[in-house]
């Protein structure tokens, strides 16, 4: 099926680099054999893992029987998925993320309204930065969220620490962990903010307290909120 402009898959690798694969064939197969139009060779990954077929100029995401499943925003599929700009692709599992965007799609949305800065889904355990899904570790999950429950607040390191790892903070052995996470976390939604060509929410730091997100969060309804501990341990 003939098509000015190809959809994309961008595939981002764990040491860092990206790589853009433009969906040229009717069925792109995706899998760690040679044979594969894509090859990701990689142990969670099955020989012949997925494959995505354009149907009626649009583009379809299929299992092909892998034994580790293939996921589209964090959700197994057990049959064809449609996709669509901003859906994020894990193959096996989600250390292994392939984002899509297809140029030619129309975007159905309501005039003037624009997804929110941040959108969380804690029943899901998913957020999205202006509408693309974020990929985030147990502990940078956590951060966000507890900064998220208290916008335009300044919360400080001690109370961060102990709402995400559930620990006392020790300035001696603590601070380290607690900056590196947020070091990702402000990466993480710089990513996918400058995916779609926003700015990024803002996470500022107040000196010798702690921290402040300074932008709008929009809860998924009926999210269940509980003030458990975040720990990824």
């Amino acid at each position: 099926m003939a098509r000015a402009t190809p959809g994309i898959l961008t595939y981002r690798r764990a040491e860092g680099g990206e790589e853009r694969i433009k969906l040229r064939q009717d069925v792109t197969t995706l899998g760690r054999s040679d044979s594969c139009a894509v090859v990701i060779a990689l142990p969670v990954i099955s020989r012949l893992h997925a494959r995505i077929e354009l149907q009626h100029d649009r583009y379809v995401l299929f299992d092909a029987g892998s034994a580790n499943g293939t996921f589209v925003n964090g959700k197994r599929l057990e049959q064809g998925a449609q996709l669509s700009t901003g859906d994020e692709i894990w193959l096996g599992s989600q250390d292994v993320a392939l984002q899509f965007s297809d140029p030619e799609e129309t975007l159905v949305m309501q005039p003037n309204v624009l997804p929110p800065a941040l959108f969380i889904d804690e029943d899901a355990r998913t957020v999205q930065v202006y509408g693309v899904p974020m990929q985030l570790s147990p502990l940078e999950y956590g951060l966000l969220l507890h900064l998220a429950h208290n916008p335009g607040t300044v919360c400080t390191r001690e109370g961060t620490f102990l709402a995400v790892w559930g620990q006392p903070y020790n300035h001696a052995t603590c601070e380290d962990a607690l900056n590196a996470c947020i070091a990702k976390l402000r990466r993480n939604l710089r990513n996918a903010a400058e995916s779609v060509g926003r700015e990024p929410p803002p996470i500022t730091t107040v000196q010798r307290v702690g921290f402040r997100l300074d932008a709008e969060v929009t809860f998924a309804p009926g999210a269940g909120r509980s003030a458990a501990s975040y720990s990824g341990t």
